[in-house]
């Protein structure tokens, strides 16, 4: 039954038995009502019935028929007063008797038995004191006439009164059975209220409460990732809750099973510790890890598996973390059975259940692959760079004809020569460049310059090459001062000119913009009119050795050239990327730059800033 049902019967079933009891309540006063009505109406018939005899009596006794009153006016006018006494009272007595069915023949005959004796008087009265003979003559059988009317009226008097008392005789007894009804029912009323509250308070005890205690229990369970009890049996909205309930309890089983999986499964170290350092969790992969069971750290402390000289240093740490600080990611050596490992830690702080959540990833075999990557470069710098350098010297040398003087089939195989070997120290020179700002050991001289000194002076370097294609630089600057490394900002820009240049076609036009990008930025673009770059490139152009292979222009650089740009913008704390130009239809290559405060001094300010 629906929880919409029970609340209608809830309230109806009490509502229609308390119009019931109402109804049948206000039918026993109604009826009681009436049998004290009909018996104070009997009472008044007969009092009227008496006080119209008396009235007759009256009458027969003011006209003193036999008695030779004086026919005065005085006599005459008492003589009316009672006739019209009887018919005040007879009129009174017919409207009581109207409504009552039986009376009606007796009204009727009353009524012309009343008339006759009234005739008959007032004719009785006038022959007894007329001068006429004959019609005083007539009086006694007049006077004969008016006695017999009375007592037939005196007869039909006492018939409606004696009839209308004996149909509705003043009975105490059927006054108090009214009233004892009347009382019976209020007290079977009540008990029967009663019953039903109790009976409506146990229906909503056993299928709301309860099955609302269930569900909490239900409740209270899941979060203690006890056994639920059975599913509810029903259609109600209870039950269909306590299924909805059982299926979030089963969605969230299968969230921490596949939670527990992922950690259980996961190739890096996953585990708890309190604020003492004490392992509270450890997923398995410690095993291959540290070449520990989880069993055999859970209760230790992770001092324990770090070497001794780093020990203090991770106490710091930790405290560092729950006194100030939500996460933090730090590399630390750790110490297993099976040797030391170097491992990158991510911990997050929970102040609600005051525990280190920590995730350890070994990057051993990252350390060793970034010193081989340091092994390289050195080898390059000193290993290949020098003879890079002697060869073109020695190439410079034999075209300017020290040597002796060269044909042109041989200078022409030199020039191509040159140009390899220039190319292979460009790369080489991009890859040191490269990797001193990766590892952040590029320091950066941070003066106040004016952006159109870096913009002339790069201009000024692509010059040449821009002739060569026949294109047209053109600079739009506004006279702003920004804080940066004029070496390194002009190595930005002349690099990202070189880029339009190489993509833009013949007696195009390269413009560079100027603008303020906010209150304490400034915007640097250089727009052209070539091809553009695709959108799935706008990200990926910036990461090294990443160009747009279908391009032709593509052989021609190193792929490392926007990714050190990229570096050295960043490292001034500035951003680059790329947008398509509104103002050429080609590509815009943008990077902004922080505003000169106007406090700033003109010694230079020496950082070294890592980027990973």
């Amino acid at each position: 039954m629906k929880l919409r049902t029970k609340g209608f019967l809830v309230v109806c079933i009490p509502l229609v038995f308390q119009i019931v009891t109402v109804s049948v309540l206000a039918f026993l006063l109604w009826r009681a009502q009436v049998i004290a009505t009909h018996e104070a109406d009997a009472k008044d018939v007969a009092y009227e019935c008496n006080n119209l005899i008396v009235q007759i009596g009256n009458v027969m006794i003011q006209a003193g028929f036999g008695d030779n009153r004086p026919n005065t006016d005085a006599t005459r006018k008492i003589e009316q007063q009672s006739i019209s006494k009887i018919s005040k009272t007879l009129v009174t007595l017919e409207g009581r008797l109207r409504e009552v069915p039986e009376e009606a023949t007796n009204l009727n005959s009353l009524d012309i038995y009343l008339r006759q004796f009234i005739s008959n008087v007032k004719a009785a009265r006038e022959a007894e004191f007329s001068h006429d003979p004959e019609v005083h003559d007539k009086a006694d059988i007049l006077e004969f006439k008016s006695m017999y009317g009375a007592r037939k009226l005196i007869h039909l008097i006492k018939n409606i009164a004696v009839t209308e008392t004996q149909t509705h005789p003043d009975n105490p007894e059927t006054r108090n059975q009214a009233r004892a009804l009347i009382r019976n029912w209020l007290v079977v009323a009540v008990l029967l209220t009663v019953l039903l509250a109790l009976g409506l308070a146990y229906l909503c005890s056993v299928t709301i409460r309860k099955p609302l205690e269930r569900m909490a229990k239900n409740a209270l369970r899941i979060s203690t990732r006890e056994p639920l009890e059975a599913p509810m049996t029903g259609s109600d909205e209870l039950s269909e809750l306590d299924r909805k309930l059982h299926r979030v309890n089963e969605s969230i089983e299968e969230a921490l099973t596949s939670e527990r999986n992922m950690i259980n499964y996961a190739a890096d170290l996953v585990f708890s510790i309190d604020r003492q350092g004490i392992f509270l969790s450890v997923n398995p992969f410690c095993k291959s890890m540290l070449g520990s069971e989880p069993d055999e750290l859970i209760g230790t402390s992770v001092l324990e598996v770090v070497p001794a000289e780093v020990r203090n240093e991770l106490k710091n740490i930790l405290a560092s973390s729950y006194k100030g600080r939500e996460s933090l990611q730090f590399e630390m050596r750790m110490q297993g059975r099976t040797g030391a490992i170097d491992t990158s830690w991510s911990v997050i702080y929970s102040q609600r259940d005051r525990t280190f959540f920590c995730v350890a990833h070994d990057i051993t075999e990252r350390k060793h692959v970034e010193q081989l990557k340091q092994d390289f470069i050195a080898m390059i710098s000193h290993d290949l760079r020098t003879p890079l350098m002697s060869v073109s010297s020695s190439i410079n040398l034999v075209q300017s004809g020290a040597t002796g003087e060269i044909n042109e089939v041989i200078e022409k195989e030199l020039n191509s020569a040159e140009r390899s070997v220039d190319h292979l120290i460009e790369l080489v020179n991009d890859l040191l460049d490269f990797e001193k700002l990766e590892a952040g050991r590029m320091s950066f001289e941070i003066l106040p310059l004016p952006i159109n000194t870096i913009l002339d002076e790069s201009v000024r370097l692509v010059q040449a090459l821009a002739e060569e294609r026949k294109v047209k630089v053109e600079i739009i600057s506004a006279d702003q001062v920004v804080s940066g490394d004029e070496r390194k900002l002009i190595q930005v820009t002349v690099n990202l000119l070189s880029n339009a240049l190489k993509h833009s076609p013949e007696q195009s036009t390269i413009k560079v913009q100027t603008r303020i990008n906010s209150v304490d930025m400034i915007e640097v673009s250089i727009h052209d009119q070539g091809p553009g770059v695709p959108d799935e490139y706008v990200e990926k152009i910036f990461a090294p050795f990443e160009q747009i292979a279908h391009r032709p222009t593509a052989a021609l650089g190193t792929g490392l050239g926007l990714a050190i740009c990229k570096l050295i913008v960043e490292g001034l704390g500035g951003k680059i990327s790329v947008r398509h130009s509104e103002l050429l239809g080609g590509s815009a290559f943008w990077y902004t730059l922080p505003r000169a405060d106007s406090q700033t001094t003109e010694s230079p300010t020496v950082t070294s800033v890592a980027l990973r």
